[in-house]
């Protein structure tokens, strides 16, 4: 009872009846209103963009950018956008008021295009931002963190189409009277089919409106003739503890959410019901196939489960496999944990018969086939020492007799040293190296060994002791350091991995009631705590929204901004195929100074260009390149 209470109180902060406009008192005529990219978030006090800080990086952007930007033109009052078919192109418009005003309504029907195309419907979606309040820097991020004040960061969905209505003060988020301005996020899908979205120029109005005053702004977008591809060509996933605690129809809005900004969620460990009577292995497959098959052949991401955007149909990239060894008793290993008194030939008969088992179930499905399979020992994880290695080759070789050694991918996370790696780099194919130990030579002798490097943990070190995160998503970083890992994946030749999109942690890392730390993120922007250590927005890049009256997940604009660079990733990829690859690799040396993480970068807080602009002109050459290639 009490949590359903907390739940319709907070429904009713974020979501309220609409006022009646009878005897709505509305001033403040007088709005401005004006546009940027999705790159810099601005203050709701100030109008200012939060990276304005030339104190802290001196290449932050600064200046009247209110008046022209990457785009936006004041002055034609026009908001200008590129980009190719398949892909999600963004902007946010900042409504602004000197006065308290209530009932804005912002719009946006469509786009037009060449032979009356139109992009409309939920190709066209307006986003309001929620803020949540930072109050003091990240651990170990004083110098770098943009700060204290309200981030806007979640993005509440219209509940229709094609408009947002808000106030200024917004009464829910509570900033207060000095909130003078509001973001709305404009995210825009360009079909994939040419017929759908032909090459060309599309126009667009976008509205503001009150009791006393309107405001036009055109929106021209330039659809280039290509289109990203469906596939997903940055390995990695974001790791995840949450979804299987879900319903599956629940469940499958998130992993939909994931796949629409291009990422995969790496849940461990969706297991099969298992009965062993001796050295007998009898596994239920039914629980298991009914919540994930759906992953596995791709049909969770068809039209007919609701589905739109890119990879329609495909299924997803790899499967975290169920096994895992004995681990103190606070995760149970599968099939069986090691017995006291020792291994016997009874215990490893069970570890191979399970896995001739797990082989032959995904084998006998050619639609399962096609997921990559990865073995990930949750129990060795990050386990630097004598026994973890003997460990770690032990187990593999059960599961090698059992399933062959292709069929499956060995996996080791951890900043293990050269000497570690050379015992077991003949099992380990996949390594995902915290970036404090992500040594580049290191990791390309062994990648010529067939190792496969991803990284995970921090984008940016302002000091050793960052390397305790294994975080990158912290709301009072700037967005450089969301959508840096697709630029620095491509660098790198390396996939990559994230702790976390949906955690709220207290001092010692364990999840609390549900109910109540998640309600706490949609009003504190402090959700993880252990150790001594405090972050903003850690492992926290899409919100509950059932919590907020919805049946969905909530996208951040940190969110936004690794797609962002995700779909960067796509298009160095079409360069490089298109025998373009230099000129990939030069327009991200232009914008990545050096070869990011390991020791020798250490404190480097300046690994890239901070002023988003360039970023947003990189990725606007490799368009055109492509555009021309294409037009050939």
């Amino acid at each position: 009872m009490r949590a359903q209470t907390c739940i319709g109180i907070l429904a009713a902060l974020l979501f309220p009846a609409s006022p009646s406009s009878k005897g709505e008192t509305m001033k403040g005529t007088g709005l401005q209103v004006w546009a940027t990219s999705g790159s810099a978030r601005v203050r709701p006090v100030t109008g200012r963009y939060f990276v304005d800080r030339t104190d802290i990086h001196e290449d932050y952007p600064t200046g009247d950018y209110r008046s022209r930007n990457a785009v936006w033109d004041a002055a034609a009052r026009r908001v200008s956008l590129h980009a190719a078919r398949n892909e999600f192109v963004s902007f946010q418009v900042i409504v602004g008021s000197d006065e308290p005003v209530s009932g804005v309504k912002v719009r946006l029907a469509a786009l037009t295009g060449p032979g009356g195309a139109r992009i409309a419907g939920r190709h066209v979606a307006l986003l309001k931002a929620w803020y949540v309040k930072v109050e003091k820097p990240s651990n170990g991020y004083t110098k770098t963190s943009l700060g204290p004040g309200w981030y806007p960061d979640a993005l509440l969905p219209a509940p229709k189409p094609g408009a947002v209505s808000l106030d200024i003060p917004d009464p829910r988020n509570r900033i207060g009277p000095a909130q003078r301005n509001h973001t709305v996020w404009v995210d825009v899908y360009v079909p994939r089919d040419r017929a759908a979205a032909p090459p060309g120029q599309y126009a667009g109005t976008l509205g503001v409106t009150s009791a006393g005053a309107s405001r036009e702004i055109g929106v021209r977008l330039t659809v280039w003739d290509f289109a990203l591809p469906d596939e997903i060509h940055c390995r990695g996933d974001i790791w995840n503890g949450s979804l299987r605690s879900m319903s599956p129809e629940q469940e499958r809005h998130w992993y939909q959410m994931a796949r629409r900004h291009r990422f995969q969620p790496g849940v461990v460990y969706y297991r099969p019901n298992l009965k062993i009577a001796g050295t007998k292995v009898t596994i239920d497959w039914g629980a298991y196939d009914r919540r994930i098959a759906a992953y596995l052949d791709g049909s969770a991401f068809t039209d007919r489960q609701g589905y739109w955007g890119p990879g329609r149909g495909l299924p997803i990239g790899h499967v975290l496999l169920p096994f895992d060894c004995s681990h103190g008793g606070r995760r149970s290993a599968w099939p069986l944990a090691e017995p006291k008194e020792g291994r016997t030939k009874e215990f490893e008969a069970v570890w191979v018969q399970t896995a001739r088992q797990v082989r032959a179930h995904f084998d006998a499905d050619p639609k399962t086939r096609r997921a990559r399979k990865i073995v990930f020992l949750g129990h060795l994880d990050e386990s630097y020492n004598e026994a973890a290695y003997e460990k770690m080759i032990y187990y593999c070789k059960l599961l090698r007799r059992g399933c062959g050694e292709r069929w499956f991918d060995y996996r080791i996370d951890g900043g293990y040293s050269f000497a570690a790696m050379e015992k077991l780099r003949p099992y380990v194919t996949l390594w995902v190296c915290h970036t404090a130990g992500y040594d580049f030579d290191k990791m390309a002798h062994f990648r010529k060994l067939g190792v496969e490097p991803w990284f995970y943990g921090p984008m940016i070190y302002e000091r050793r002791g960052n390397s305790a995160c294994g975080s990158n998503t912290f709301t009072d970083l700037d967005l450089l350091t969301c959508r840096g890992v697709g630029w620095a994946a491509w660098k790198l030749r390396s996939g990559y991995c994230q702790w976390e999109f949906d955690a709220f942690y207290d001092d010692q890392r364990k999840l609390r009631r549900p109910t109540k730390p998640f309600e706490q993120a949609w009003t504190r922007a402090m959700n993880c705590r252990y150790g001594g250590k405090e972050f903003n927005g850690s492992g926290l890049l899409i919100y509950r929204g059932e919590l907020a009256g919805l049946d969905r997940p909530i996208a951040t604009i940190r969110l936004k901004a690794h797609r962002r660079g995700l779909q960067d990733y796509e298009y160095f990829h079409l360069l490089k195929a298109a025998k373009l690859g230099e000129r990939a690799d030069a327009l991200v040396d232009s914008i990545l100074h050096t070869v990011p993480f390991g020791k020798r970068n250490y404190t480097n807080t300046a690994i890239w260009r901070h002023d988003p602009e360039a970023w947003d002109a990189a990725r606007i050459q490799a368009g055109r390149l492509l555009h021309e290639a294409a037009s050939r």
